[in-house]
């Protein structure tokens, strides 16, 4: 089930993301979800997963996707619990333009099945994004699927799912 969504424009550039934009949105949409079902940071880190924008470029602390991306998820959760939340992409399967909208599928798949994907391709951990928990695949019990699509001009757009019981 769809419990929330959240889309946002800062214009920020024509080809890069508001580092800044992502982290305050991202915790701007986790606040909502927490007043409105009263499902906290705590619960969606311990008992869900986390479909990533990012597809497998190299991290740099001055600018990249995937930095800004783990900036504002260790912004929202803290290092403590993102260390705890599941971190999944499938945009190595299917590609970028394809990704965006069949990792919404594959959210409601991974809660029905409670089974995982592996991160495609996923060999060695960048140093700069940290310790952070990278799907291998298979069975994964799971509440929730907290979902992250990105565009240019620093375009967010966040979608939580939740399973059935948690209605």
């Amino acid at each position: 089930r769809l419990l929330a969504t959240q889309y946002s424009n800062s214009a920020y550039h024509g080809a890069a993301l508001d580092r800044k934009h992502i982290a305050s949105e991202l915790d701007r949409f986790l606040t909502s979800v927490e007043v409105v079902h009263g499902i906290g940071r705590a619960e969606i880190a311990c008992h869900g997963v986390y479909f990533s924008h990012e597809t497998s470029t190299h991290a740099s602390p001055q600018a990249s996707c995937s930095g800004n991306e783990v900036a504002a998820l260790r912004s929202a959760f803290g290092d403590d619990l993102l260390s705890k939340l599941l971190i999944l992409n499938t945009k190595g399967f299917t590609g970028h333009p394809m990704g965006v909208s069949f990792e919404d599928v594959a959210a409601v798949e991974v809660l029905m099945r409670q089974t995982v994907p592996p991160v495609p391709n996923f060999k060695e951990r960048d140093e700069y994004l940290g310790d952070l928990n990278i799907s291998k695949g298979g069975p994964y019990a799971c509440r929730y699927a907290l979902r992250f699509a990105a565009g240019f001009g620093s375009q967010v757009a966040f979608a939580l799912y939740a399973t059935a019981q948690n209605q």
